[in-house]
């Protein structure tokens, strides 16, 4: 429901920019209302959303990542499902696998029982506690929204985003994320911990997990999908393209980077940054959408010398490369 009128199958075509405006606006809100003092990452979640990206936020334990990807999930509509990262979950208990089916004439067949993955929204919850093998599982869902299972591909629901949670790498029982599975996400996101007064908030019961019973999908599944295609058609300038090639060029050139952003990176901070425009009741990138999604969207792809495998080094280089790269101003 939006302003208590039933959700409409598509957008309007006399104001497609606008009412992607609103949507936004009213998915954020519901986020803020659960989920205590991160308006800015609210922002990036529906960003996220309508880009057609998947979300990875890493932080330690309690600080609320798994409500926040819950809190995504109802607000967005469609089915869902979570999965729990644990060392003995295997790849079939994410993707599915083929079972025994007895048939009409007593004979025994296998088929195909797709797995959790097979959502509009999966959040998986502390996704490296899972092994390297069941990580790898989610790299062709994350990528091609499809699933192969004993030689046939198994299209996924769509619209289709991953909400993944992990703890930092120094916590007992993870497994770091490889680059090609952290390289699937289009945006990670750290929280931290609230402010005193949002802390009082979730403490008190105003906000948090007693919260998230009331929240109520504000899309349908054919909505996200008539939004994601006015996203795409937000027009970027040669000069923005420009912009962002001169922050990619930075990451690589930069002394304590190993490997660089690349160009698959530039192409996914273009697909936010269209979001955010909309979002912002614009058909058009500017500058400030880029600068403001640079460091959550290029920094876990940006490998650091000295970074240990943490996503925040990456992100407070890419924060430096923004600061130092002159915005177009045209």
């Amino acid at each position: 429901m939006i302003d208590g009128r039933p959700v409409p199958q598509a957008l309007p075509e006399h104001r497609p920019v606008a009412d992607v405006r609103t949507v936004g606006q009213q998915l954020v809100g519901a986020i803020d209302a659960v989920v205590a003092g991160h308006h800015d990452i609210a922002e990036v979640a529906v960003a996220t959303l309508f880009s057609g990206g998947h979300l990875l936020i890493e932080d330690i334990p309690g600080v609320g990542k798994t409500l926040l990807a819950q809190v995504i999930a109802r607000a967005a509509g469609g089915s869902f499902s979570r999965i729990q990262g644990t060392p003995d979950l295997l790849p079939g208990d994410v993707t599915g696998s083929m079972m025994p089916v007895t048939d009409e004439a007593g004979g025994t067949q296998l088929r195909f029982r797709p797995g959790p993955v097979f959502a509009n929204v999966v959040v998986f919850d502390e996704l490296n506690r899972a092994t390297p093998r069941t990580q790898s599982a989610l790299l062709e869902a994350a990528e091609e929204a499809t699933v192969t299972v004993d030689g046939e591909a198994h299209r996924l629901p769509d619209p289709f985003m991953l909400v993944a949670t992990q703890n930092p790498i120094e916590i007992a029982g993870t497994y770091g994320l490889g680059e090609g599975s952290l390289d699937r996400f289009a945006a990670v996101v750290t929280p931290g911990r609230a402010a005193p007064e949002f802390e009082l908030d979730v403490l008190t019961g105003r906000r948090g997990r007693s919260m998230l019973g009331a929240i109520e999908a504000i899309a349908t599944p054919d909505h996200v999908r008539a939004i994601r295609q006015i996203v795409d058609q937000v027009q970027i300038s040669d000069a923005i393209g420009a912009y962002v090639i001169d922050l990619l060029t930075a990451t690589r050139n930069h002394p304590a980077v190993r490997l660089g952003a690349s160009t698959r990176a530039g192409v996914s901070l273009l697909s936010l940054a269209r979001a955010r425009a909309a979002m912002h009741g614009r058909s058009f990138v500017v500058a400030d959408d880029i600068a403001a999604l640079a460091s959550t969207s290029l920094g876990h792809r940006v490998l650091v010398a000295d970074g240990n495998g943490s996503t925040t080094a990456g992100r407070a280089l890419v924060a430096e490369c923004v600061a130092t790269i002159p915005a177009p101003t045209a």
